[in-house]
């Protein structure tokens, strides 16, 4: 009894980790594929800082760096300020 609660316990974590590293790559390559303008502006947007270099090690190549930066900058000034 206590062997296959083990296997079951085994094979259900074995499950999730492929789904989550099945939707890792989803969206690595959702942004991979993505203009370097774009995922710059979008970047700005939501705040974050320049990630032109993780987009590069998680591609295997980096996107444009003017397009992403000018895209970057576009964004940032677009930004929702927090009012808090």
């Amino acid at each position: 009894m206590r062997a296959a609660q083990h296997e079951r316990m085994k094979n259900l974590i074995a499950g999730f980790a492929f789904l989550l590293v099945a939707g890792c790559a989803s969206v690595s390559s959702a942004d991979c594929s993505a203009d370097a303008h774009a995922l710059g502006q979008r970047d700005g947007r939501l705040g974050a800082t320049p990630q032109s270099d993780l987009y590069a090690q998680r591609c295997g190549a980096a996107p444009d760096r003017a397009q992403y930066d000018a895209g970057w900058r576009a964004g940032y000034s677009q930004r929702p300020i927090p009012l808090w």
